[in-house]
């Protein structure tokens, strides 16, 4: 018996020894207090005394200032917009093309004297057609004087320049460009309807004057000859035409600008030929 006591005293001795011993380490604790901070993580709430709910803590405070935006549209895009509803606003009526031509009657008389700037009238004598528009008989067009002047002294005739500003069709204006191609059946180019050039007329009308001289003088040698004495000095009157008539023939080009050109007149009623020289939009 007493063996056995002191064989299990020894044996828990043994056990004693062989088993080390175990502390609790407490610096995992202290890292995760050093890097947060619980009270500003959560709130402890007590829910029936013994159990505890955390409620986190969150920021719902709005924003002392709020965005704007700039609704302003960009002056380009403005400016785009205006100009497609111009073109629009054009398209949307019935188009008479560029080119169209009118006979037409003035009803007031012109002439290099009138004044830059004058009104005009014209009624058309017969319907224009096309595939989209007639444009009957007696349609109204209005113009103004763009340039005139009188016949000058440099051989170049009286100018007057037209210029079609509008067109009334059933009672409505609509704005045309427009310009004058015939005057009383004659071609008008460049919207120039022209007095007469006397610029050649004056070379000529020289020329002709020592053509003149000459045969004045010829005679005058014919009569002198027909007397003995006279026979002798003969000969000096024809000199003297034969150069006077060369003097004539080489100045005249100089001298024919010395001609005054032709005014122009035309009354009313004169037949005109109108060409539109852009499109003309029938709203």
């Amino acid at each position: 018996m007493n063996k056995k006591i002191f064989s299990l005293i020894l044996c828990l001795l043994t056990f004693s020894i062989s088993v080390p011993a175990y502390e609790l380490d407490s610096s995992v604790n202290k890292e995760i207090e050093q890097k947060y901070d619980s009270n500003k993580l959560n709130q402890d709430m007590k829910v029936d005394g013994n159990v505890k709910v955390k409620k986190t803590i969150t920021n719902k405070s709005v924003p002392k200032s709020t965005p704007t935006f700039d609704n302003s549209t960009p002056n380009v895009i403005q400016n785009a917009g205006v100009k497609i509803q111009n073109i629009l606003a054009a398209k949307s009526g019935v188009k008479i093309p560029s080119g169209t031509k009118f006979n037409v009657k003035s009803n007031a008389s012109v002439s290099s004297w009138s004044g830059i700037n004058s009104l005009l009238t014209f009624t058309s004598t017969e319907p224009v057609y096309k595939s989209t528009v007639t444009i009957p008989a007696g349609t109204t067009f209005k113009g103004v004087i763009s340039a005139s002047h009188k016949g000058q002294i440099t051989g170049n005739g009286g100018l007057i320049k037209i210029r079609i500003t509008s067109m009334t069709l059933n009672g409505k204006t609509i704005p045309v460009e427009g310009k004058i191609t015939k005057a009383n059946s004659k071609n008008v180019f460049f919207n120039n309807i022209k007095g007469a050039r006397q610029y050649l007329q004056g070379v000529d009308n020289k020329i002709n004057q020592g053509i003149n001289f000459y045969k004045q003088t010829r005679n005058l040698s014919a009569k002198m000859s027909s007397n003995p004495v006279g026979t002798i000095l003969a000969p000096l009157p024809t000199i003297t035409g034969w150069l006077g008539s060369a003097l004539c023939t080489v100045t005249s080009p100089v001298t024919g600008l010395s001609q005054k050109g032709k005014n122009i007149s035309l009354p009313s009623g004169t037949i005109y030929e109108i060409k539109l020289t852009e499109d003309a939009y029938i709203n």
